[in-house]
């Protein structure tokens, strides 16, 4: 039974997110993971804790606002993933020249 299975000699087609993260400048790609994933939920927590210094309540706001910052980080950075080559490739050369500024 063994002997009645084929396998394939061709590489797998990577998926299209993969390859537009392989096209990007590696230092851009994970710029954007960091400002997505750890600048959002940072501000929404430290603007949470303002909040509830100036107006204390039952509800944790720095909690709230972290997890709305998290979600906001995430989805900003899956549509970015989903950008033609072209587009994300011209913000990537605008995002390099304003850090050389």
């Amino acid at each position: 039974m063994a002997s009645s299975i084929k396998y394939s000699t061709s590489e797998p087609d990577p998926s299209t997110l993969s390859v537009k993260a392989q096209n990007s400048n590696l230092s851009t790609f994970l710029g954007r993971i960091a400002l997505s994933v750890l600048a959002a939920p940072l501000g929404g927590y430290l603007l949470g804790l303002l909040i509830e210094r100036r107006w204390p309540g039952e509800i944790s706001w720095a909690l709230s606002l972290f997890l709305f910052g998290l979600v906001v980080g995430v989805i900003y950075l899956w549509l970015w993933m989903k950008q033609p080559g072209a587009n994300r490739l011209r913000d990537d050369a605008d995002l390099g020249k304003q850090n050389l500024l």
